[in-house]
């Protein structure tokens, strides 16, 4: 019984830590790329709930306000909204979203961050000179 109760717990920490740790590199990065210290985004209800406690994004109820999509299933986008900037949160959203400019999403246990060359220039994103090891050729 008390395995049981600490495998709970670390394994709520973790989760945790991970949801954290996404944000704060969500809000390292963001206001860097866009030049902008609040940003409105458009995110799916997954992304939602740890985006929530930020208060450099301010999470925008349509699209059409947002500067920046972030998430990983967006399956209803209005036309407008299928051209703006999307930043995915999995690796099949990252390959299978045309707008997708990048990615943050866990692997075997690690973070893995990626950028996508042709879609940061479509999109006019100079990337800072720490981040632009993670571009994908």
């Amino acid at each position: 019984m008390k395995r049981l109760l600490l495998l709970f717990i670390f394994t709520q920490l973790i989760i945790y830590a991970d949801s954290n740790y996404e944000l704060k590199l969500y809000e390292k990065i963001f206001p860097v790329i866009f030049h902008k210290q609040h940003l409105k985004v458009f995110t799916d209800k997954d992304t939602k709930a740890f985006l929530n406690n930020s208060n450099t994004f301010s999470i925008v109820n349509s699209c059409n306000n947002a500067i920046l999509l972030i998430g990983k299933e967006f399956p209803s986008l209005e036309n407008k909204c299928k051209n703006k900037p999307l930043f995915s949160t999995s690796y099949l959203s990252y390959h299978n979203q045309k707008n997708s400019f990048g990615a943050f999403y866990w692997r075997k246990g690690r973070p893995q961050l990626k950028f996508n060359k042709i879609l940061l220039k479509k999109f006019n994103i100079i990337l800072p000179i720490s981040l632009r090891v993670y571009i994908d050729d």
